[in-house]
């Protein structure tokens, strides 16, 4: 599998041709070019890996580098929840690169979460060994509670529009692996992690990668059964707007081409369009749409089987999407 990249914004650093530094003098290069004003956040995902780095000296903060890679970490796990070796040497040639555009940014300011894949891999100290080495910072693998609340503070962070940050949200992301849905206000009220995600339900539903409505309707049946068992405990949080976050609600927004407040958005009619889209292909590898980055295709049904079964089971007419999600959290969190 090879690695695509996206949202490359990043700036080369000098650094970079000192990264395999490994004596005093060289030490010392590297940390006399670090930019103290400079931090970063590594969502270490189960479908992708992305950094962004922003500039401190301003409030809010300037953002200078957002970068991604398609890494499918999640597509490594075996039935035993053990990462195979492929997928280790996959994530770790991506850790390297990130590594690099980070090297401006001194090691106490780079915070580095890891998410549903490597909570649940047995073997993920294999991996996070070498990574930290890379990485010169430890790696925090967050709980799925913790990764909700971290999503939360995210998106109320980018949230430019008053009347939306002023009402009591319920804010979905749909992961490569884990689904986090929070309601709140300013706070989270209640949040919950749901062990479904893209690439996950790519592999359980879409078996030999073909793609049928009878898979596609089991889909979205799953995951409204997930998460109707907490249906009741979000009907009491008395949300007024829902918001979503992170790539694949990025991905059928955009698929959607409606806005509103500035925001792109979700409804009945926009996903009805999405499922016949998606029911034009035969195979997960076919799916090339306007509007789709190309590395979205083999996961937008199963990504959009989930948000299809989390709006049945909340009879959601509207969500908005927003730009702000876990990487923005550990900012506003570690940062400020």
């Amino acid at each position: 599998m090879s690695l695509l990249h996206f949202s490359h914004t990043c700036v080369s650093s000098p650094l970079n041709d000192v990264i395999g530094a490994n004596n005093d003098k060289d030490n010392h290069l590297i940390r006399a070019l670090y930019k103290p004003w400079l931090a970063a956040a590594l969502d270490l995902g189960s479908n992708s890996f992305h950094v962004t780095i922003v500039d401190t000296r301003a409030k809010p903060y300037r953002v200078v580098c957002r970068y991604g890679e398609k890494v499918q970490l999640g597509a490594g796990l075996n039935d035993a929840n053990e990462l195979s070796e492929t997928a280790i040497v996959r994530a770790l040639a991506c850790i390297k690169g990130m590594a690099q555009r980070m090297a401006g940014v001194a090691p106490k300011n780079r915070h580095v979460i890891a998410t549903n894949t490597l909570r649940v891999a047995h073997n993920r100290q294999r991996f996070i060994e070498q990574a930290e080495l890379v990485l010169q910072t430890p790696i925090k693998v967050v709980s799925g509670e913790d990764e909700a609340d971290l999503i939360f503070r995210g998106v109320l962070e980018e949230l430019q529009t008053k009347t939306l940050q002023e009402q009591a949200k319920l804010v979905i992301d749909i992961g490569g692996g884990s689904t986090e849905i929070v309601c709140g206000q300013w706070q989270p009220q209640l949040l919950n992690s749901y062990a479904m995600g893209c690439v996950a339900y790519s592999q359980r539903f879409f078996t030999s990668r073909k793609i049928t409505e009878v898979a596609l309707n089991a889909a979205i049946a799953e995951a409204q059964a997930t998460v109707q068992v907490h249906l009741n405990d979000y009907l009491a949080c008395s949300w007024q707007v829902c918001i979503g976050s992170s790539g694949t609600i990025k991905a059928l927004a955009a698929l959607s081409e409606r806005r509103e407040q500035g925001l792109g958005i979700l409804d009945r009619a926009s996903m009805q369009a999405v499922r016949q889209k998606i029911l034009q292909f035969t195979t997960l590898d076919e799916v090339h749409l306007q509007h789709l980055r190309p590395d979205r295709g083999e996961v937008l049904p199963a990504g959009y089987a989930i948000m299809q079964g989390v709006m049945q089971a909340f009879d959601l007419d509207k969500v908005y999407f927003s730009t702000g999600a876990l990487r923005e959290g550990a900012i506003s969190r570690y940062i400020n």
